[in-house]
C-alpha cells in the first residue's frame, strides 16, 4: 500500500502545509500537523508532563489529596489525553473543544491554583514537544512551529483557568520554566507515590520483555531536577545515553503516514467499551467551585 502524507507521496507535505499557515491565527492546525509529523518521538511527552507536576509539592499535595493518581491512574491519564485531544481537534469555539476545556476548568476551580503553576505547566507542554522534536526528530523544526506551540498552549492555559499568559518567546518560556523548577521542585513523600503509579501505568503499555528498556527510556530522558524531586536517583551517563539512543531510533520512524494505527484508540476502547462523552471524563465533585481548597 502506498504511503501518503496529507494525501500525497511527499513526506514533507505536513511541514509545507505548516509553512503556508499563520502561527498566530492557525496555531491549532499547525500543532496538529506538528504532532502528526513527530508522532513517534513524542512517546515520553505525556509521561514527562505528569512527572513535572509531581515534582512541585504545591501541585503534588493537591493531586495526592484527590486520590485519582494512586487509585484510578488509567482513567486519570486516559481522560486527560481525551480532553486535551478534544480541545486540540475542535478548538476553543463553541462545540466539543470548548466543552472539554470547560470540563478541565471546572476541575481546576476546586483549588486555589497558583498562577505560576498554570504558567509552568503550559511552558512545560510547549517546551517538551520542542525539545523532543529538536533533539530526536527526523527533520528540522520550523519557527512557525515554535511560535504556534507557544500560542496554542497560551490559549489552552487560559481556557483551563489561568489568568496570566505564557511568556512571549521560547527563550522566555525556558527561563521561566527553569526558574520555576529551581524554586519549586523538591522532594516530598507523595511525589514518589504519584510518580510510581504513573511510571507503572506507562511501563504497562509495553510488553513485559520490553519494560526494563522502557524504564531506562522514560527515566533516562527525564529532566534531572524533576527526576530527583520525584524521589528517583539521578541517572548515570550511560543510562542517559541509552535513553537518547532509543529516542533517536524512534525518531527515525517518522513521519508516520496517513492512517497509521493509533495505540491510544486501543486504550480508550478498553477504558470505555461503550463509548464516552466529555461530560463523564475527569472528576466531578465540587465542580461549581464552591468548595475551593488551597493548593499550598
Amino acid at each position: 500500500m502506498t504511503k501518503t502524507w496529507l494525501g500525497v507521496s511527499d513526506p514533507y507535505a505536513r511541514r509545507d502545509r505548516i509553512l503556508s499557515l499563520d502561527p498566530d491565527a492557525d496555531a491549532r492546525e499547525i500543532i496538529g500537523l506538528f504532532y502528526a509529523d513527530f508522532r513517534s518521538v513524542m512517546l515520553p511527552q505525556g509521561f514527562n508532563g505528569f512527572m513535572m507536576t509531581f515534582a512541585s509539592p504545591r501541585i503534588s499535595r493537591v493531586l495526592a489529596q484527590t486520590g485519582e493518581i494512586e487509585n484510578r491512574i488509567a482513567k486519570r491519564i486516559i481522560d486527560t489525553i481525551l480532553l486535551s485531544r478534544e480541545v486540540m481537534e475542535h478548538g476553543f469555539t463553541p462545540g466539543p473543544g470548548r466543552d472539554a476545556a470547560k470540563r478541565v476548568n471546572a476541575m481546576h476551580r476546586r483549588y486555589d491554583i497558583h498562577e505560576d503553576d498554570f504558567v509552568a505547566v503550559g511552558c512545560d507542554e510547549a517546551l517538551c514537544g520542542l525539545e523532543l522534536s529538536e533533539r530526536f526528530g527526523w527533520r528540522d523544526v520550523t519557527d512557525h512551529e515554535r511560535r504556534a506551540l507557544r500560542n496554542y498552549y497560551d490559549l489552552q492555559s487560559r481556557a483551563y483557568g489561568s489568568r496570566r499568559g505564557l511568556p512571549e518567546t521560547t527563550a522566555q518560556m525556558q527561563a521561566f520554566w527553569a526558574g520555576y523548577l529551581d524554586d519549586q521542585a523538591r522532594f516530598e513523600p507523595q511525589n514518589r507515590r504519584l510518580a510510581d503509579a504513573t511510571l507503572g501505568f506507562f511501563l504497562g503499555l509495553f510488553p513485559r520483555w520490553m519494560r526494563p528498556g522502557a524504564r531506562v527510556l522514560l527515566l533516562g530522558q527525564l529532566e534531572p531536577r524533576v527526576l530527583v524531586a520525584c524521589g528517583y536517583r539521578a541517572r548515570t551517563a550511560p543510562e542517559r545515553w541509552a535513553a537518547h539512543a532509543m529516542l533517536r531510533a524512534m525518531g527515525r520512524r517518522d513521519p508516520v503516514p496517513d492512517g497509521a494505527p493509533d495505540d491510544m484508540q486501543r486504550l480508550v476502547a478498553i477504558a470505555y467499551p461503550d463509548g464516552w462523552t466529555v461530560g463523564e471524563l475527569g472528576t466531578h465533585q465540587g465542580d461549581s467551585g464552591s468548595e475551593a481548597k488551597p493548593a499550598a
